[in-house]
């Protein structure tokens, strides 16, 4: 499915577009997405890129903390903290976002990239974490 079965706008034309992936599932504070891992996604050893996977660490968090809203919200990250663990080498990299809590509007959350193709057990599939820190505004009001 595309990002706005979930109430996400697609963005045309933007790094999001240009990424390409499918949103799996979005409910209230979580999302799972599928990115397909392309050649120009990749780095020179055949691996995502590092910069891809923080990409959709920080996409799949950002999302979680507005899922249905993101028409009228956007999520402004404020810090992340990435910890790559291992390389992402199969042909889909599964980001996953979730709301640990948010607070007015500030949005704590976790979000963690799967590798399918290290194994059948999901928690041995973890190649990175992070956790995001974000400013929730509205669309079109983003000053202050």
């Amino acid at each position: 499915m595309t990002p706005a079965d979930f109430g996400i706008p697609n963005y045309p034309g933007t790094y999001l577009d240009f990424l390409d992936f499918t949103i799996l599932e979005a409910k209230d504070g979580f999302v799972r997405m599928r990115l397909p891992m392309r050649k120009d996604l990749q780095n020179t050893l055949g691996m995502a890129h590092g910069g891809v996977v923080m990409s959709m660490l920080d996409i799949a968090a950002a999302f979680s903390a507005h899922v249905g809203s993101a028409g009228k919200m956007v999520s402004l990250t404020t810090t992340q903290t990435t910890s790559f663990i291992r390389s992402v080498t199969g042909p889909t990299l599964i980001a996953e976002g979730r709301v640990v809590r948010q607070t007015g509007r500030t949005a704590f959350t976790q979000s963690v990239i799967l590798d399918p193709s290290l194994s059948a057990l999901p928690d041995q599939q973890i190649a990175a974490t992070a956790q995001c820190t974000f400013m929730l505004r509205r669309r079109g009001k983003l000053a202050g």
